[in-house]
């Protein structure tokens, strides 16, 4: 009898805890917004854990093709999370896979090294309160656009030899700091003694462009510096018309590369305004869209495991069709660029580049005629494999 009433006992309190437990679980578990191409305005679910949607007063997202809501999730008639829904009004957009070249100047000048100046006391390093992968925004509220104007402040003849004031950023935070530039006895002219970089460029691939606004995203990811890992703030950006020179083939730790080359300044095919953790967006011109397709707007509401495509262009002219099967799709609160697993399948795209290669970041990903994503990362154990960055983050960060 004692050990039935310790059964029973043991039974309410796991019943109990997992009661307690859900809302938890389901706060984790979805998304904390989401972009839908369906009419959500009929949804509503009921039960334990039920879901209502309600429309929103606010019209300014219709601006952007989004008309806004909110879905309430309620366990118990206790609501437990919010989801902001931005349904689409116009459910196409033109998929893409063109290969471009990149080239972004950044707001300010990310510091990459330090440099000791020879100074009349012998060498000295004289920042050593700004670190490798800052990012010096001002001296003495005067904008740093270049390497050159950091310079060009500080020998300005109102502050040479002076304590200045810098403005900058670490880790996405603003800080204030006091520097004194120093007389270099080479060179006669006042420096910080240290390494600084404005600008970056690459290769990758344009993933969609909106079919009424000419508005782009692209890559998936961001253009961090090649030396400190510093996500570029963009000031400046330009996308170009790209030559793939060659491929060079992933295997197991090396991932792969495409090599191409752009000019700068020549055939550019639209301006950058944004570098994110999602890729960087702006807007191109109508040449773009002679190498795009219409498909339909998807994303985590369609992604499923299974069969997909991915298109890219392995030779910077023509865009190809190849096969992949997604593994998982992560319908997590936290958003993230590598929001789904796939692996190639198309034996033709392993024989010729091993599987995802760097250059391919931002290749669509197509399923059921929907453009759901695009390919981000690759597995460095396995080229075969990467990630995928859902199509509704990029279009929310853009």
């Amino acid at each position: 009898m004692k050990f039935i009433k310790y059964l029973i006992g043991t039974f309410v309190c796991f019943f109990v805890c997992m009661l307690a437990l859900v809302p938890i679980i389901v706060n984790d578990s979805l998304p904390n917004s989401m972009i839908v191409n369906y009419d959500i305005s009929k949804f509503h679910k009921k039960g334990l854990l039920s879901a209502k949607y309600i429309p929103s007063n606010d019209t300014t997202a219709t601006a952007t093709n989004f008309s806004k809501g909110q879905l309430q999730i309620k366990y118990f008639g206790i609501n437990v999370k919010n989801i902001d829904v931005y349904k689409v009004e116009n459910d196409e957009i033109y998929a893409c896979g063109k290969t471009v070249g990149v080239a972004l100047q950044s707001k300010g000048v990310v510091v990459i090294g330090q440099n000791p100046i020879i100074t009349k006391n012998g060498k000295e390093i004289i920042c050593s309160n700004i670190n490798v992968g800052d990012i010096i925004c001002e001296i003495e509220g005067e904008y740093v656009e270049t390497a050159d104007s950091v310079s060009k402040i500080i020998n300005d003849e109102q502050y040479k030899g002076k304590e200045l004031v810098a403005k900058y950023k670490r880790d996405g935070k603003v800080y204030y700091t006091t520097i004194k530039p120093k007389l270099d006895m080479e060179s006669q002219t006042y420096k910080l003694g240290l390494w600084v970089r404005d600008d970056a460029s690459g290769i990758g691939t344009m993933t969609y462009v909106k079919s009424d606004t000419l508005e782009f995203g692209a890559l998936g990811h961001p253009i961090s510096d090649i030396d400190t890992g510093a996500i570029m703030d963009v000031f400046d950006g330009q996308i170009y018309k790209c030559s793939v020179l060659s491929i060079e083939k992933g295997s197991r730790g090396q991932a792969g590369q495409m090599r191409g080359i752009f000019v700068q300044s020549q055939n550019s095919l639209g301006s950058v305004s944004k570098n994110t953790n999602f890729g960087i967006f702006g807007k191109t011109t109508n040449d773009m869209l002679q190498y795009c397709k219409k498909v339909k707007i998807g994303g985590r509401n369609t992604a499923k495991a299974g069969k997909a495509t991915i298109l890219c262009s392995l030779d910077g002219k023509n865009i190809e069709e190849f096969d992949i099967d997604i593994i998982k799709t992560s319908y997590k609160g936290k958003n993230s660029n590598k929001s789904l697993v796939f692996k190639v399948t198309d034996k033709d795209l392993i024989q010729r580049t091993g599987g995802i290669i760097q250059g391919m970041s931002g290749s669509p990903i197509i399923q059921n005629g929907r453009l759901i994503g695009a390919v981000t990362h690759v597995f460095l154990n396995d080229a075969t494999k990467g990630f995928g960055v859902y199509l509704d983050l990029m279009l929310e960060n853009s």
